[in-house]
């Protein structure tokens, strides 16, 4: 099958000194090193990326991804000779599959989690173990689409395979763990908007077998409404879009290019369902991005002259943008989740992927004209059935939030039932069919502040199989609605209600009418279609009385990265040294 990376739109430039005046006034030392993927338009520099998402809150707490691991599965292999992924010792290329460097998987790698000699260098989880997956058999032979690449049943089963089940042991400090792989990102994709194709099914099921992994893609470059394609279509992972409107530093708005709802939806039972889904999770930022660069004519170049690098390990892409490049941000950010649970000793819940995407997702930074549906009903009760934004899902990716939501206040709730919680966190628990949790807020909730709150849930779908002729076998087996409300603390006064039927995510941004005690409810409302099963969910909410500073940077310094599922075309330009 011919699949799309989330070809890289790249310009490439001379960084000059100004990379290395920054770096001197960053340089500090090691443990506190500042983590920064720069922005650059050719001529001026910009924000720093991990600034820009409010990482640096984890940094000033010395958490930068240690224990954590990250898999990076694209066509080809994330090239380990360029002095910032030096750290990527462990690449696994399936069998059948050619196993080539590539320059957009190298460019993935480094805003994931390189780490380099300078600050400026330096991924979104610099700390954390980064591994590296290929899956291309072979390259597109168009030279208007180079980045194109050819996979087979087989390929794409065992790395995912891979990266999903086994356990890898790492070290930091005195402490060895053995545990599962923490994120896999993908910036690739295909033509399945409805969720529902092989490769789609195939990564939700290994998903929902494998919670403790979390799985990110990059929604694609289409720039249209049902644009998202498979895996990003899929339920059972984060869909990541990009933000940037070309004007360096400003990441307040999505970028044209980036796929976007409403999107398609499809069962057995209701057959297609057209424009009802919201199929974008979070936004990051995704235009004028410098990434390490690979120049060998292998990969997404292998219609390219020459190297102009010749080989060099300190060469960088710049000006590089698509939704590719905003996805390894998130999945950077959960490697940083991660790595807190860890160094704190959490419980395994708190790294469950739907508690990973609701501590995410409800941290977001809603951005200008975010919108989800929500609207007074005839009885006075605030609702939507559409959960998120069309275009930015929950809003834009901010750690500096999204560390407090997930290390203070509730962090988890003892048993599966809810129970009393904090003005902020999150819990993992489970609902039969007919049943509901309730969460009941401590203390007084002040009227005209907001409260965020996003629950998410998986798609019911079995692992995936090869049968004997090297086939992919998977299933839609069936998929649960829960519903989200907020109540007043004694439940007889219902204020707002999320009850979309086809997102796996409910979502409510709702301003609180009076000073008062406040509850929340996750019902298990109805079945979509199958069987119903017990259904584990992440649950994460916030009463925030103003905007954190961090959301103050975001709308402020909004503007950069992009590097997409579907988009066939590259800009010319050249390789830099630095």
């Amino acid at each position: 099958m011919l699949i799309t990376p989330g070809n890289s739109t790249l310009r490439h430039g001379l960084l000059l000194a100004v990379l290395a005046a920054l770096a001197s006034a960053a340089g500090r030392a090691e443990a506190q090193v500042q983590s920064q993927v720069v922005t650059w338009d050719g001529t001026t520099i910009g924000v720093t990326l991990n600034t820009v998402v409010g990482a640096d809150r984890f940094y000033n707490a010395g958490i930068y991804g240690q224990l954590a691991t990250a898999a990076s599965v694209e066509g080809g292999n994330i090239w380990n000779l360029h002095e910032t992924l030096t750290k990527v010792t462990y690449e696994y290329t399936s069998p059948g599959a050619a196993g080539d460097f590539d320059i957009h998987a190298t460019a993935v790698g480094m805003i994931l989690a390189g780490t380099g000699p300078n600050s400026y260098q330096q991924g979104i989880a610099p700390g954390a173990n980064l591994y590296s997956g290929a899956i291309a058999t072979a390259w597109s032979s168009n030279p208007a689409t180079p980045g194109d690449f050819y996979i087979t049943d087989q390929t794409f089963y065992d790395a995912y395979n891979n990266f999903f089940t086994t356990s890898f042991t790492r070290s930091y400090g005195s402490t060895t763990i053995t545990a599962p792989n923490n994120v896999i990102n993908s910036s690739w994709g295909g033509s399945d908007t409805t969720g529902t194709g092989t490769y789609t099914l195939a990564i939700d099921g290994f998903a929902r077998a494998n919670p403790q992994t979390t799985f990110v893609a990059s929604v694609g470059n289409a720039g249209t409404s049902n644009g998202v394609t498979g895996p990003a279509s899929g339920y059972n992972g984060i869909s990541v879009g990009a933000t940037g409107d070309g004007t360096l530093g400003n990441f307040s708005v999505v970028a044209t290019f980036s796929s976007s709802g409403p999107q398609d939806y499809y069962d057995p039972v209701h057959g297609l369902v057209s424009g009802v889904r919201a199929a974008v999770d979070l936004v990051a930022p995704g235009t004028s991005i410098a990434a390490a660069y690979y120049g060998g004519q292998t990969g997404s170049n292998q219609f390219a002259a020459s190297d102009p690098s010749n080989g060099a390990t300190n060469w960088y892409t710049i000006g590089a943008q698509g939704t590719s490049f905003a996805a390894p941000m998130v999945s950077g950010g959960v490697a940083l989740l991660d790595s807190a649970s860890y160094l704190d000793g959490l419980n395994a819940n708190s790294r469950d992927a739907r508690v990973i995407k609701a501590v995410l997702m409800n941290s977001a930074t809603k951005l200008p004209g975010w919108n989800n549906g929500q609207a007074l009903n005839a009885a006075g009760v605030v609702v939507t059935t559409q959960s998120l934004d069309w275009s930015q899902g929950a809003g834009q990716l901010n750690l500096n939030r999204a560390y407090d939501q997930y290390l203070s206040g509730t962090m988890g709730v003892p048993g599966m039932s809810g129970g009393t919680v904090a003005g902020i966190g999150w819990d993992y628990a489970a609902l039969s069919l007919g049943g509901y949790n309730e969460y009941t807020i401590q203390g007084t909730l002040h009227a005209g502040s907001i409260l965020d709150v996003t629950l998410d849930w998986f798609r019911d779908c079995a692992v995936p199989t090869l049968d004997a002729g090297q086939n992919l076998v998977v299933s839609n087996d069936g998929f649960a609605n829960l519903d989200l409300e907020i109540w007043n603390a004694s439940f007889t006064q219902l204020y707002a209600v999320s009850n979309s039927l086809y997102n796996s995510v409910q979502e409510l941004h709702f301003l609180l009418p009076a000073d008062g005690q406040y509850g929340l409810r996750v019902d298990y409302t109805g079945q979509m279609f199958g069987t119903p099963q017990t259904e584990p969910y992440g649950l994460a909410w916030d009463d925030s009385p103003a905007p954190e500073p961090g959301t103050l940077v975001l709308l402020a310094a909004a503007a950069a990265t992009t590097c997409g599922i579907a988009i066939r075309r590259r800009l010319r330009g050249r390789a830099s040294r630095l």
